[in-house]
């Protein structure tokens, strides 16, 4: 949900209202009744709630109001809207690379980029050429993307994502094909428009990615939940943690997670996932 979307469910509530006004039950009756009106999920109602949370963040950083003064953050959420119908898809480092190699050049490096490092979609279509320190093979990451100019939400998504050597490689080909390579060309500029914005995240994923997640069978072609770069992210962090024993601290600083807590939550699920396999495994030997 975008920043300028959010004002279509503030303003008719909170408009008028200041912001030492706004208590803390008042939220959660708010946050439960647009979920209800709107149909909308669990994700959704906490997208909603780190964005006006934001608006105090704003305030304190900026000392217009008093550091202690948010009442979102002791706002508790659980059990408002729906339960998403997405489905957890992990892609095999193995799976990303045929995936990518389907592709043309500019999708191809994206995709790369996003199994590669974790980033966000959002992140990824607000790099510049000029922000990559191909030295120290590390991306300062200035702005982010979402059909807008906006920032990272947090101080930790906000910092450099480091890169590996192969990663670079594949970055520095696509840097020497793409005709915007100037230090203030978007890394993923659409040609339709000449390189003045990036492209659509939303039409790659329709057009090009969905495609081949049903093609190596990630998703069911008649599947209509979340399907998108971001699963290349989890799956970053899940082979990193099952596969090759990081230590959630050295993945959560990988993702930049804003806690240990998200970064926890894929630990919990990929050890889940690994147990299960690990019984499958025993079964088939069982009923031999």
């Amino acid at each position: 949900m975008h920043n300028h979307e959010l004002d279509h469910y503030i303003l008719p509530r909170w408009g008028k209202t200041n912001v030492d006004e706004v208590r803390i039950i008042q939220l959660r009756d708010w946050f439960a009744a647009i979920a209800q009106e709107n149909d909308l999920t669990f994700q959704s109602v906490q997208k909603m709630k780190q964005i006006f949370g934001r608006i105090y963040a704003y305030g304190a950083e900026n000392e217009l109001i008093a550091p202690t003064l948010n009442p979102v953050r002791s706002c508790n959420i659980k059990g408002i809207g729906k339960k998403s119908r997405s489905q957890v898809i992990v892609v095999s480092p193995q799976v990303a690379l045929k995936i990518a190699m389907a592709l043309s050049p500019l999708h191809k490096t994206l995709v790369l980029m996003a199994a590669g490092t974790g980033m966000r979609i959002s992140e990824l279509l607000g790099l510049q050429w000029g922000d990559i320190d191909w030295t120290a093979k590390r991306l300062n990451l200035r702005r982010t993307w979402l059909g807008y100019e906006g920032e990272g939400k947090t101080e930790a998504s906000r910092k450099p994502v480091e890169m590996g050597a192969r990663i670079v490689e594949f970055l520095r080909d696509w840097h020497r094909e793409t005709p915007y390579s100037g230090n203030e060309d978007w890394v993923f500029a659409s040609f339709k428009l000449k390189g003045a914005r990036p492209i659509s995240g939303s039409q790659f994923v329709k057009d090009h990615l969905r495609p081949r997640f049903v093609e190596h069978g990630l998703i069911e072609a008649s599947y209509t939940g979340r399907a998108g770069l971001h699963a290349f992210r989890h799956s970053l962090a899940t082979v990193l943690i099952t596969e090759e024993s990081v230590d959630p601290s050295t993945a959560q600083g990988i993702l930049r997670h804003a806690s240990s807590g998200i970064t926890m939550d894929v630990y919990t699920h990929a050890q889940v996932a690994q147990k299960r396999s690990a019984l499958e495994k025993y079964e088939t030997r069982m009923v031999q």
